[in-house]
């Protein structure tokens, strides 16, 4: 008799969370909304083809012939093209075909894709392209016109130059600082110390506010230019290296050869574009300088600095700085070249490294 009362007991038990379970999962369902369950399925009626390059890679500047269809048996009601996120052509059964011109894009990495809307479902199909550039970047070198005293203990990882004065940028968790130096002699004029728990990287000037991203907490600082009092926080997904602004957008590097560009108001990326020469990505992007219509990027680990259109992501130039701290100033913790600064009005361009002793005005040579 027991037994037999376990065993209802047992069954009456599974019943119950089998029922519970399944009203988890249709509740889980309604909240999805039909949107997300209709992308996925199967029977996506969507057809997206991509004219293949004419060489070896889309070359920026080819034009490229996209067609997008619909299977027998659905309606070609509207089918949206977009490009990037942003919708270019509405496709429909007489006209299947669009033709861009990659010269309105960017180079690296970009997303196609094509969208139906019929009887309140939506299906969606996408295809990735890579665009190198079409040119060979310039060459440089460099000619050293001044030396000034840096800071041994400067890991520096952003600067500007403004005033007369460098406001720079130090990393490591506990180190991390803004500074204002005087740049004829190294001396720290003004410092602020931000969290010990956060590495801090680069910086630029907006709005008459300093604004800071940081390594690998997503948090952003921005500090009155003047006092360093802080104002205001934001957060962002990701790594954070290198910033700058072209006093419309702000530009920001991880790492990799990906640059955001984001509104300087609300910290919200409007664009996300990757830079590319002839013949692939230039990874590693730290530190950056806008310098007369483009940006001018540290490679990390690298002593090298490159030139690119901000505007479509293709590399103009190569800076070749190899050597540029002398061996016998190198010490056991000395670190890489990172920190670029221009001073406007008088056509100067400074360079300096991660606890170098030294920072260098240099001129530009071709080579």
């Amino acid at each position: 008799m027991n037994n037999i009362k376990y065993i209802l007991i047992l069954l009456i038990s599974v019943i119950y969370i089998n029922g519970c379970k399944s009203d988890e999962e249709t509740s889980k369902k309604q909240n999805q909304g039909q949107t997300d369950k209709i992308e996925h399925n199967e029977q996506n009626p969507l057809t997206l083809t991509v004219e293949r390059p004419s060489n070896e890679n889309y070359i920026f500047g080819d034009n490229i012939k996209i067609t997008g269809k619909v299977k027998n048996g659905f309606n070609q009601d509207t089918v949206i093209l977009s490009i990037n996120n942003k919708d270019v052509a509405v496709l429909t059964k007489e006209n299947t075909s669009y033709t861009w011109d990659t010269k309105t894009g960017h180079t690296g990495k970009s997303i196609l894709e094509i969208e139906l809307n019929r009887d309140n479902q939506r299906f969606r199909k996408q295809q990735f392209i890579t665009v190198f550039s079409d040119k060979k970047p310039e060459e440089y070198t460099y000619k050293i016109k001044n030396v000034y005293k840096h800071d041994v203990q400067a890991y520096t990882q952003g600067l500007f130059y403004k005033n007369g004065f460098l406001y720079e940028a130090t990393g490591l968790k506990g180190q991390s600082t803004v500074r204002k130096v005087k740049l004829e002699t190294g001396e720290v004029l003004q410092s602020f110390a931000i969290p010990k728990d956060v590495f801090g990287e680069g910086i630029t000037l907006y709005n008459n506010k300093i604004i800071q991203i940081s390594w690998e907490s997503g948090r952003g600082f921005v500090y009155d230019f003047k006092t360093f009092k802080e104002l205001d926080k934001f957060n962002y997904g990701g790594e954070g290296w290198g910033i700058c602004t072209d006093d419309k957008h702000l530009f920001m590097t991880n790492g990799s050869a990906e640059v955001k560009v984001l509104e300087p108001e609300t910290y919200s990326v409007v664009k996300t574009f990757e830079v590319y020469d002839n013949e692939g990505p230039v990874k590693y992007l730290n530190e950056l300088e806008y310098i007369d219509g483009f940006i001018y990027a540290n490679i990390y680990q690298y002593e090298k600095i490159v030139k690119f259109d901000p505007h479509t992501g293709k590399v103009a130039a190569y800076i070749d700085l190899s050597h540029i701290l002398p061996m016998n100033d190198y010490k056991p913790d000395t670190d890489v070249l990172n920190g670029i600064a221009y001073d406007k009005d008088n056509k100067r361009l400074f360079v300096t490294g991660k606890l170098w002793p030294k920072l260098f005005e240099i001129e530009l040579v071709k080579k």
